[in-house]
């Protein structure tokens, strides 16, 4: 068989397997994306402006189907370089691990970042399910933050 024939099979597979990722119009601050090779989805927020000192992170999200799928905020890409970030002068990053996805990652309706809602999008129809997430902390409690996970 020839190579085309691998490569649109291995395509087909792949894009069988891969969820979907909702649109949403927030590109400023927030972006999906994977973890352990693809494995595990993400979501990534990052503050409108460099040098905030303080945070407090609010995001909703709606779902079709299963409950749980949206962890914990957490510093992105982990405490220490989150605090490096910071202190060199670039903008606060956090995430959040989305698990249990089989085809669809739950879509982002709403973010905010102390106060100022930076963006919202429409929720699923009725029978969707709403989760929220919130973190607060300063820069100076990055480097010792509590890293969240569930574990089911």
């Amino acid at each position: 068989m020839s190579i085309t024939f691998w490569f649109y099979l291995c395509a087909s597979i792949i894009s069988v397997l891969a969820a979907h990722l909702p649109e949403h119009n927030c590109d400023s601050y927030f972006t999906y994306s994977t973890m352990d090779m693809g494995k595990t989805y993400i979501g990534v927020f990052t503050a409108p402006r460099a040098y905030i000192t303080s945070f407090y992170w609010e995001a909703e999200f709606s779902a079709r189907g299963r409950e749980d799928q949206v962890d914990y905020l957490n510093p992105y890409p982990d405490n220490e370089e989150c605090y490096a970030n910071i202190r060199r002068g670039n903008r606060a990053e956090m995430f959040l691990i989305f698990r249990n996805i089989t085809t669809e990652v739950p879509k982002l309706i709403k973010f905010t970042l102390n106060g100022e809602t930076l963006c919202t999008n429409e929720k699923y129809p009725p029978l969707s399910i709403t989760t929220r997430v919130a973190r607060r902390m300063t820069v100076d409690e990055i480097p010792t933050a509590i890293t969240f996970r569930k574990y089911v």
